[in-house]
């Protein structure tokens, strides 16, 4: 019975078969992109942890420069002044 079911419907049989090889392969694919992403993702927040670090050093350091620049402007201006002699009226 089961012999004859499969002699007169063997296109559907084979049918079946190459469907559910296609779905584990479909299957694989989808699971190795999964993995895929899932590394990409990995590593790009391991680069903006990298880039938020520089930022934060180029900003202590603009800070530093830029505290220094007014430390020698305001040096300077007392130079100036101390120089220059008193005007009385």
């Amino acid at each position: 019975m089961a012999d004859t079911f499969l002699k007169n419907n063997l296109s559907i049989v084979i049918s079946f078969m190459v469907a559910v090889f296609t779905a584990g392969g479909i299957y694989s694919e989808f699971l190795s992109i999964k993995s895929e992403l899932t590394m990409v993702h990995d590593r790009l927040d391991k680069k903006i942890l990298v880039i938020n670090g520089l930022e934060n050093r180029i900003l202590k350091m603009e800070k530093q420069i830029e505290y220094e620049r007014g430390f020698i402007d305001a040096t300077k201006k007392k130079d100036d002044i101390s120089a220059t002699p008193l005007k009385t009226n």
